[in-house]
């Protein structure tokens, strides 16, 4: 007697959660492997286990990608907080708010690959030379509600309003900008930097290293 099966009897759910249930069955059967054919890429059949092989090779190229991209990523914070520290060092000897934003501004440019750099300091008067421009508050909350109100770094194209401001006459695409504080968190003005490439400071373009520089930068202008 020969024993025939119904295809429609077993649904392709069914299978799928068996084989689940039963991950050894294959082992159990090892002819059925010889059985079945799945179709490659190249259009030739090829046995399961080859399948299984040619997926699992794809997953370790994903994996080793996924393992340079973090190394990557590691070798260059790596960088950036070796040329943030030697920046701090060359900013902390001087006392006076001049020479301060001046080792600031030409560190950035020099080293961090920024195009122009701006500082706002909220009333704190300036004079002819003096690098920083000088805002109320209340103007500049106008300018940048968002990074004043939250106290958060920013980055982007933002408005020709806003890039005018801080970068009048100048060419600037793009902008990274940084609340400054005092020791009650309270905003004293914004550290603000600009590329000429659009896409160099996009909106999510990482930000931890410049709300450090601008927090450094707040405690040596506190002493001034």
């Amino acid at each position: 007697m020969t024993e025939t099966v119904n295809d429609s009897a077993v649904s392709e759910e069914a299978v799928i959660a068996f084989l689940r249930q039963q991950p050894d069955f294959f082992e159990q059967h090892p002819n059925l492997l010889k059985q079945l054919q799945l179709r490659h890429e190249s259009g030739n059949a090829i046995s399961l286990m080859e399948r299984q092989n040619h997926i699992l090779r794809q997953e370790n190229r994903q994996l080793i990608d996924r393992l340079n991209h973090f190394i990557e990523v590691a070798q260059r914070n790596d960088r950036l907080f070796q040329q943030l520290q030697r920046l701090v060092l060359a900013m902390v000897p001087h006392t006076t708010a001049n020479d301060l934003i001046d080792a600031l501004e030409t560190g950035l440019i020099e080293h961090f690959d920024v195009h122009e750099t701006s500082v706002i300091l909220c009333d704190r008067p300036n004079a002819d030379g003096d690098p920083w421009l000088q805002i109320s508050r209340d103007s500049l909350s106008q300018y940048f509600p968002t990074l004043i109100n939250e106290g958060k770094a920013m980055c982007g194209s933002f408005g020709d309003r806003e890039r005018d401001f801080l970068f009048a006459g100048r060419q600037v695409a793009s902008l990274a900008l940084a609340p400054l504080t005092d020791a009650d968190h309270q905003p004293i003005g914004v550290l603000a930097l600009g590329h000429q490439d659009s896409q160099h400071f996009r909106s999510g373009t990482e930000t931890l290293f410049l709300s450090h520089l601008a927090q450094l930068t707040s405690l040596l202008l506190a002493r001034c």
